[in-house]
C-alpha cells in the first residue's frame, strides 16, 4: 500500500470519472486479475504514465476506483436522506442503491469481495462504505421509529445488505427479482418496525 503523500493523485473529477467508468466496463466481463492498468488507462483515455505515477500499482488503482465509486453512491444517498418524509427517504435510498448496482455491477462485486476480506478480520462493520451507509440509514430511521440502540445497526445493515445483494443477483440475470418487488420486500422490514415499535417523536 502506498504511503499518503508519496504521489499526487489524479485530481480532476473528469479523469477520475473516466477511470471509474472504464474500470467498471472492463471488470464487468473479466476478473480483476485479467484486467491490466494499461487496459484501464487506454479505455479511459488517460495516459498510462499518469496512471502509474498517481497510483503506482493496480491494487492501489482499484482501491481508489472503489473509493471514488463509494463517493458517488454516498453523495446521492445523502441528498435523498434529506427528504422530509423519512419513509419516502428510505424508499428512494433503496431504489437508488439498487439502480447504482444495476448500472455498476462490477462495483458491487468488488465491494462485496472487500467485505468478505474484512469479515475474515472481524472488521466488517468498520469498513468505510458500510459504516457511512448504515450511519445514514440510522439517521433516517431515527426520524421514523423508536429503536433500541442495539437494534439500530442490525436493522440498517439488513436494509443495506438486502438492497445491495438482491440488486447484484438481479444484475446477474435473475429475472425473478424484479426491481419493484425487491424494493417492497426490503421495505417490509420497515413496515414491521412501524407495526411493532413506537413511532419517532417529531
Amino acid at each position: 500500500m502506498m504511503l499518503a503523500g508519496r504521489r499526487q493523485r489524479v485530481r480532476t473529477t473528469d479523469s477520475k470519472e473516466r477511470l471509474f467508468e472504464a474500470a467498471m466496463e472492463l471488470l464487468g466481463s473479466r476478473s480483476p486479475e485479467a484486467v491490466s492498468v494499461d487496459q484501464i488507462a487506454t479505455a479511459a483515455g488517460v495516459s498510462k504514465g499518469t496512471v502509474y505515477y498517481n497510483f503506482g500499482s493496480k491494487d492501489e488503482l482499484i482501491s481508489q476506483i472503489l473509493h471514488y465509486g463509494a463517493g458517488k453512491l454516498m453523495h446521492t444517498l445523502r441528498e435523498l436522506a434529506k427528504e422530509k418524509d423519512p419513509y419516502q427517504a428510505l424508499k428512494t435510498m433503496v431504489e437508488f442503491a439498487m439502480e447504482f448496482v444495476a448500472r455498476y455491477p462490477s462495483f458491487a462485486q468488488l465491494w462485496m469481495q472487500e467485505q468478505l476480506e474484512a469479515e475474515e478480520t472481524n472488521h466488517f462493520a468498520q469498513t468505510p462504505l458500510h459504516h457511512q451507509v448504515t450511519t445514514l440509514l440510522i439517521e433516517v430511521l431515527d426520524r421514523l421509529v423508536q429503536l433500541e440502540e442495539v437494534e439500530k445497526l442490525p436493522v440498517a445493515s439488513t436494509i443495506f445488505g438486502a438492497a445491495l445483494f438482491t440488486a447484484r443477483l438481479s444484475s446477474a440475470g435473475r429475472d425473478d427479482l424484479a426491481h419493484d418487488q425487491v424494493v417492497r420486500a426490503v421495505l417490509l422490514t420497515v413496515d414491521g418496525l412501524l407495526a411493532t415499535r413506537p413511532h419517532a417523536r417529531n
